[in-house]
């Protein structure tokens, strides 16, 4: 009960034009707007859009909450999965009128499965620029990663001859910047092991 009272002042206050009460409010109720999201990512245009008419929601549904009434917590879930369910209403009929596309049939006399690969010309990316993408990502805007990075991507790479690159480009001893290179591989090994 102190907690529904601490809420419904919070809300008052909202109501009566406290900007600070209404982010709360949106801080407190964040998590399932958040959770609803991300559990329905596959049902809806776009999260991002999604959660900002949740947010309105929250907004609506503070002006409108009356205490007597009912509980705000109740009222708000009620009133996002109503909105959930017009998002996922929008996205259904948005997708419903998908195009078929027979494939040739193609008979397999081991076991009766055939394997076709379909490839999107839309997703093909050019390596070249996936692989720079991924270069920036690793070397974080140090200038001294960027070198070590591009350097192993050179089909004669070396680790002694980058190490002496490192070394006339910044300075410092080239087994110094040996060292800084293992330790480099490392850290990108665990990020790649992280991101799989």
């Amino acid at each position: 009960m102190k907690q529904n009272r601490q809420l419904n002042s919070i809300i008052l206050a909202a109501q009566n034009g406290c900007v600070a009460s209404m982010w709360e409010v949106k801080y407190r109720f964040s998590h399932l707007v958040h959770t609803l999201s991300e559990d329905n990512r596959n049902h809806i245009k776009c999260q991002h859009e999604f959660e900002d008419e949740c947010f309105k929601v929250i907004e609506e549904t503070v002006a409108l909450f009356e205490p007597s009434k009912g509980d705000f917590p109740q009222l708000l879930y009620r009133c996002l999965t109503r909105r959930l369910a017009r998002a996922k209403e929008r996205y259904k009929n948005r997708t419903s009128g998908f195009t078929v596309v027979l494939l040739p049939t193609i008979k397999d006399e081991s076991d009766g499965y055939v394997e076709v690969e379909i490839i999107d010309d839309l997703a093909i990316v050019d390596k070249n620029i996936s692989l720079n993408e991924r270069i920036t990502g690793l070397a974080a805007g140090d200038p001294r990663k960027v070198t070590i990075l591009k350097s192993w991507t050179e089909p004669d790479y070396c680790e002694s001859d980058t190490a002496l690159l490192l070394a006339k480009q910044f300075g410092g001893k080239s087994e110094t910047h040996r060292k800084a290179i293992t330790r480099f591989r490392t850290h990108c090994q665990k990020a790649l092991v992280c991101a799989n």
